[in-house]
């Protein structure tokens, strides 16, 4: 090619990030195209659903106006008395959230962090929050002493994103399935676990390497694709070429392969092996391991073992073989590994250099070949998953070359507007990679109230010694690490259509297994078909929500939206590889007193209704916990005064109209309880109180009611209203009163303290009318 035709080709790299003022084409093209009239989401025809690679919400959307980022007044507080936004190292120092500014650095070239089970689990510190300065430091020996876990991008950085979640719809309580890497939490999205059978006797599958091509490390549980199979629901997974080896240059992989990340490779019913391809290389791997068992002696077993598995697979997979498959197994194979061979240039790339006279390469052939040709010819099925190469799928191994391909995907489902019209478009990212995130995760029931048998169905959402599968000589040390599964730290998720237009943030805890729940439901009303995902663990189906509460009516509009002048934003990313690394500020203590994170943008944005109604309040020396609906409530509980003993921290599960109670030890008390959306509660004195105060939801009203319940005396308590900055007093001289707050100029909103001497009652949340509301009013 020339050196004008390259460039043009090379675009690409820069077509979905934004370079102007004005609104991205492929989003502005979405925005237009209204849904038909009195259309629903259930008149959708197509979910299209992309899930991209490692980046945590705060670390890409902390900085967005009206979600719950780097503004958050009700961050969790950590042992040593500073925000959870100041983390701390073995020498005393702290660190905060720092911008790492993609275009005059090269924090986009830096590569990941580490994002396993064993630092998941280090970093959280059973609750304590603070360790992710030690456990995810960059394994690289020039960055190790570089914060970059709490490194951030912003508007200027990522101009393409914050356009698309001003355009739809952005959850900001969506969790990764499991506190660990990719191929677990991709388990859990595409079948709803990530072990073999539905209890805490069986293996957790925590680690990337659990699951694998090799016999002994398959799955064999049944995934989401075969349901939709049995129940003759079309379905395709889409790919350039996936991953099992086929004699791809480790260039070409990472432009043109899907990365492992379909792990429906590793599922035994969809026989990856007989993709086209894989048995004509399976000589050239047979003599690679010959070669490795010459220079390493000491694997001789284990690599004569895999050679021993590839010379039965040129037996049991060779190409007359297939024709020997049932109709439904070549079904499944074919949906599930959907690739671009007939575009001629889909295994081939182009190189050259860019106008900086960097080394570029980028593909020759269409990655989204086979999903175009699709589209155009009406032939889309009515659940796509999309599976982009490593280059294009965020990983922070690679750079931000993902805003191309999401852009691109876009493009082609507007391409006609009819299409668009019947399509929802789910964007979400497997797990945060060694990003820091500052909400607290959800986790399964321990607590007082709540026994768990650990092996029996209730274990399966833990690691714990006492399982029976953890006495198993071969289990690995590290994989004996204890912890619950999940939920895991906050990630991006969008949802694009129609119906879920106009710049919304929706906060309700989610998690990839929602993704199914959302397709069981959606499928179930519109087909009548049961296409139930029996792996959900009642857990997760309790507390996490089905998507569903994000879709408006169709008459949506999006609001006018005014964007950062990007005019300057003309170099490329290939460009950032000679900048230098980015300068995060290290403080001491006394810097970080009354430091503020003025971080984040100003605003707020209309928030969907959430079907949560429930009451946490202190009553009689217990936290008293009552869910008046039908979703699930989780809810975590610190004792502040335990933080030395080991009995600090609760999470509960508040079921269906369900009330349980938490025990407050006689003296002096401080406990924090944390729930959805925001919710906060702080109950703390240095005695038991002489009074009773209780705050009591009122209906559909935005508003809400104290009750006040004296004991003795004629007391005088302090309101404080943290959004008015206003005090009251009230003098209590009736054994019970009840005062009615108005919330309707918050929308629902509340932060109130109550004060008597030393005992402060905190309550914070959010009331839940069914109406549209807004985000939260601190950050207006």
């Amino acid at each position: 090619m020339n050196r004008r035709e390259f460039l043009e080709k090379s675009s690409l790299l820069l077509a979905g990030l934004g370079t102007s003022s004005v609104l991205h084409p492929a989003i502005l093209k979405a925005l237009a195209i209204e849904p038909a009239a009195l259309s629903t989401f259930y008149d959708a025809e197509h979910v299209v659903i992309l899930m991209q690679e490692n980046r945590s919400f705060d670390h890409a959307f902390g900085a967005l106006k009206g979600v719950r980022g780097f503004l958050d007044q009700r961050a969790f507080i950590k042992e040593d008395g500073h925000s959870v936004f100041f983390q701390k190292n073995d020498a005393g120092k702290y660190a905060a959230p720092a911008r790492l500014d993609l275009r005059n650095t090269k924090s986009t070239w830096m590569s990941s962090l580490p994002h396993s089970w064993s630092d998941q689990q280090k970093a959280l510190n059973k609750g304590k929050y603070d360790q992710w300065l030690q456990f995810k430091a960059s394994g690289n020996k020039d960055y190790k002493n570089i914060p970059l876990t709490l490194g951030y991008y912003n508007r200027e950085d990522l101009p393409f994103y914050y356009q698309l979640a001003d355009a739809f719809t952005i959850f900001d309580q969506y969790f990764c399935s499991s506190l660990t890497g990719t191929t677990p939490n991709r388990l859990f999205h595409w079948s709803g676990t990530l072990r073999e059978q539905q209890n805490g006797k069986v293996k957790a599958n925590v680690y990337n390497e659990n699951i694998d091509y090799d016999k002994a490390r398959q799955a064999h549980w049944k995934s989401f694709p075969e349901i939709l199979e049995e129940q003759n629901v079309s379905w395709k997974i889409y790919q350039n070429e996936i991953s099992l080896p086929k004699g791809m240059s480790g260039e070409q992989e990472a432009w043109l392969s899907n990365f492992t990340d379909n792990p429906i490779e590793w599922f035994s019913k969809f026989n990856v092996k007989f993709s086209k391809g894989y048995h004509q290389n399976i000589p050239n791997i047979i003599a690679y391991l010959k070669d490795e068992v010459i220079k390493n002696p000491d694997q001789k077993k284990r690599l004569e073992t895999l050679i021993s598995e590839l010379e039965e697979d040129q037996i049991k997979y060779a190409p007359e073989k297939y024709a020997q498959l049932s109709q439904h197994e070549k079904n499944l194979h074919e949906k599930a590994f959907t690739t671009n061979t007939n575009d001629p240039d889909y295994w081939n790339v182009e190189i050259g250099k860019d106008e900086s006279g960097e080394r570029l390469v980028v593909p020759k052939g269409d990655v989204l070949f086979q999903f175009r040709k699709d589209v155009e010819d009406k032939n889309l099925p009515l659940v796509s998953w999309l599976v982009a190469p490593e280059h294009f799928s965020d990983h922070p191994g690679s750079p931000w070359y993902g805003a191309w391909y999401i852009s691109e995907v876009l493009n082609i489902l507007t391409k006609d507007p009819e299409t668009w019209k019947k399509t929802i478009f789910i964007i979400n990212y497997d797990e945060n990679d060694g990003y820091f995130d500052h909400v607290l995760p959800f986790s399964p029931p321990m607590n007082p109230s709540q026994p768990v048998d650990m092996n029996s169905k209730e274990g399966v959402e833990y690691v714990d010694k006492s399982q029976e599968y953890m006495s198993a000589p071969s289990l690995k040390d590290h994989e004996r690490i204890e912890g619950t599964v999940g939920l895991g730290y906050r990630v991006p998720m969008i949802i694009a259509s129609p119906w879920t237009k106009g710049g919304f943030v929706n906060s309700e805890v989610s998690d990839h297994t929602s993704v199914l729940q959302f397709l069981e439901k959606f499928i179930r009303k519109k087909y009548s078909k049961d296409v139930k995902v029996d792996h959900i663990s009642d857990w997760r189906r309790a507390i996490c929500g089905d998507l569903t509460s994000a879709f408006n009516s169709s008459n949506t509009k999006a609001p006018k939206m005014d964007y950062l002048d990007q005019k300057d934003y003309a170099k490329t990313i290939n460009a950032a590889k000679s900048k230098p690394v980015p300068d995060l500020t290290w403080y001491t203590e006394n810097e970080i007193n009354g430091r503020l994170l003025d971080i984040q943008e100003r605003g707020i944005k209309p928030s969907n209704p959430l079907p949560y109604d429930f009451h946490v309040n202190l009553d009689n020396g217990k936290i008293k916990m009552t869910n008046l609906k039908e979703a699930g409530v989780p809810l975590l509980i610190y004792d502040r005064t335990q933080f030395g003993s080991g009995d600090y921290h609760f999470s509960y599960a508040l079921y269906s109209k369900q009330e349980l109670s938490h025990p407050v030890n006689p003296g002096k008390y401080d406990h924090e309880v944390f729930g959805p959306n925001g919710f906060f509660r702080k109950f703390s004195g240095s005695k038991t109180p002489e009074i009773d105060v209780q705050l009591m939801n009122r209906g559909l009203k935005n508003e809400v009611e104290f009750i006040f319940k004296k004991k003795k005396g004629n007391p005088t308590v302090i309101l404080e209203d943290q959004y008015e900055k206003s005090k009251k007093t009230i003098s209590l001289h009736h054994p019970e009163e009840k005062i009615t707050v108005d919330l309707n100029k918050n929308k629902g909103w509340y932060d109130f303290k109550i004060i008597l001497d030393d005992h402060i009652w905190h309550f914070a949340g959010r009331i839940e009318t069914g109406k549209v509301s807004i985000s939260d009013p601190h950050w207006a």
